[in-house]
């Protein structure tokens, strides 16, 4: 009975204070896409408005995520480096990939708080050289 009281006296008082703002309270999310030589992973994603999508290079290029309409650019972002800057494998047994044992590469992010669909590309190696190499996302609200 006494556990019941409480519970009630902090429901109550949760009411009172109105619950808090859970737009306000809520965290935004953050989505990935990788960047290989040539083609961007996933080439699509659909977010809430309010997401932060961070780009991270790694492919053995330079490349960059370039907005198609002039709302961002990373400029040019770092490929990934060998061996990341720890110990690196014994000669005998190479990794399968060179860059799976890679430092991460050059990262950029952007966070969308407005509604639409954004072309991006990357501006080193451009659309009419490398027609594959774009991706789209979309914000929802």
């Amino acid at each position: 009975m006494r556990f019941q009281r409480l519970e009630i006296a902090l429901l109550v008082s949760l009411a009172a204070c109105g619950g808090g703002d859970p737009v306000a309270t809520m965290q935004s999310s953050v989505v990935t896409i990788s960047i290989f030589d040539f083609y961007y992973s996933p080439t699509s994603r659909t977010v809430p408005v309010g997401t932060r999508v961070e780009w991270v290079n790694q492919g053995p290029s330079p490349h960059t995520t370039t907005s198609d309409v002039g709302a961002w650019d990373s400029g040019s972002l770092s490929p990934p480096t060998p061996g990341g800057g720890g110990t690196p494998p014994p000669p005998t047994t190479p990794p399968p990939n060179p860059y799976a044992m890679a430092a991460v590469g050059g990262a950029f992010s952007f966070t969308f708080n407005t509604a639409g669909v954004y072309g991006f590309h990357c501006s080193l190696h451009p659309p009419a050289t490398n027609p594959a190499f774009v991706g789209t996302i979309t914000v929802t609200e």
